[in-house]
């Protein structure tokens, strides 16, 4: 008998790649039985939507935008029974008594505490102090109901131990993978001639959060015809001489995967970050990578090993690792076979969704047989 397993999925940001990546490894799995749930937040001429722009236009899009993702929840839930829920819906704080009734996966790549204690999502302006514990008590709620905790990194792990006393039992360590196969090494990756320019990448959605600006100011600093810049955003950037800027490069597209095998490094130097999938990828197609000590990068990148770790908005420490990494041609190329060795390793898509679905089996017959003792494999790194 296949598991009744219900899946709510946030549709933002690279929650959307996962949720596919996700969805295709489910196909494969003979006793899973899965029903997927988007999760969105806006729906073009939806009730919630007319509403707000028609009635109550002073009301901010995010009370709407909180009431159209609990709404599509509801209605997810109405009348169905699952043995177990898959969840990782910012609105499933809401939803505390059904994750208490339904042994419920939370699945999460910060907590709402830590993304307040970032200054590139909150701009400088906390919540004032009631509504911040408002917010931690219907996220603790939330925890404390849900049977397991998923988190993508050690840092958001901790954040659940520390900041909202969860015992460090029910929280495991299972980051989304990447399709390795499509995620790869050019077959043959032609050598930089000496004097030809180095090219760096830069792949972020959300330009300045991601450290756009930061990097652009690096490369405005140097010696023309030193390296090209090649930049995937949706956002705009002024032009200059080696700047190569793409606004319509689609996720897991042949073309994009191509301009990461025309490229020598990948640099992500965020200012606001919880995990990076984007550097995960680059270090599936072979490229030393360069981020910021911002999220749960440390489980990513191995200082020296396959690439750096800059202080967040430093423009010289950031120079100085780009160096680094150009300062020698067969120490660039090591770093690079390392970073396919470790995506291989701790980001193989069909390993870690097996891992979930192993969790999410497993807390379903808990719950059916609770004199059951059923042991959990955890890993404190996968």
């Amino acid at each position: 008998m296949a598991y009744q397993i219900g899946f709510l999925m946030d549709q933002i940001a690279g929650h959307v790649t996962n949720y596919h990546n996700l969805r295709e490894v489910a196909l494969h799995e003979p006793e899973l039985n899965a029903t997927w749930h988007e999760i969105h937040y806006y729906k073009s001429g939806g009730a919630i939507e007319n509403v707000r722009e028609r009635v109550l236009p002073f009301v901010p899009t995010y009370f709407s935008g909180i009431s159209r993702g609990a709404w599509e929840i509801h209605k997810a839930l109405r009348g169905r029974h699952y043995d177990a829920l898959f969840s990782n819906a910012s609105v499933g704080v809401f939803f505390s008594r059904t994750f208490q009734r339904t042994p419920t996966l939370i699945d999460f790549d910060s907590t709402p505490y830590q993304i307040d204690q970032m200054e590139a999502y909150s701009n400088g302006n906390p919540d004032p102090k009631p509504v911040a514990q408002f917010k931690w008590r219907l996220s603790k709620k939330m925890m404390d109901a849900a049977a397991l905790l998923q988190a993508w990194s050690n840092w958001a792990k901790e954040s659940t131990i520390r900041d909202y006393g969860i015992d460090a039992k029910k929280v495991i360590v299972n980051p989304p993978g990447i399709k390795l196969d499509f995620w790869k090494p050019a077959p043959e990756r032609n050598e930089r001639a000496p004097n030809t320019p180095r090219r760096i990448l830069f792949v972020g959605g959300d330009f300045r959060r991601k450290g756009g600006k930061l990097l652009l100011e690096w490369f405005r600093q140097q010696t023309s015809g030193n390296y090209e810049l090649h930049i995937v955003t949706r956002e705009a950037v002024d032009s200059a001489p080696g700047l190569y800027i793409y606004h319509d490069m689609q996720p897991n597209t042949p073309r994009l995967l191509d301009l990461y095998h025309q490229s020598d490094l990948f640099v992500l130097p965020s200012l606001g970050e919880c995990f990076g999938i984007a550097t995960v990828e680059a270090m599936g197609t072979g490229l030393p990578v360069i981020t910021s000590d911002v999220g749960g990068v440390a489980d990513i990148v191995d200082v020296g090993r396959n690439g750096f770790i800059v202080p967040s908005n430093n423009v010289q420490e950031l120079g100085r690792a780009i160096a680094s990494v150009f300062a020698d041609e067969q120490r660039r190329a090591a770093m690079g076979l390392q970073s396919r060795q470790i995506a291989e390793q701790r980001f193989d898509v069909r390993r870690n969704a097996a891992r979930t679905f192993g969790y999410l089996k497993q807390i379903a017959d808990a719950h059916s047989l609770p004199s059951l003792n059923v042991h959990m494999k955890r890993s404190d790194k996968a």
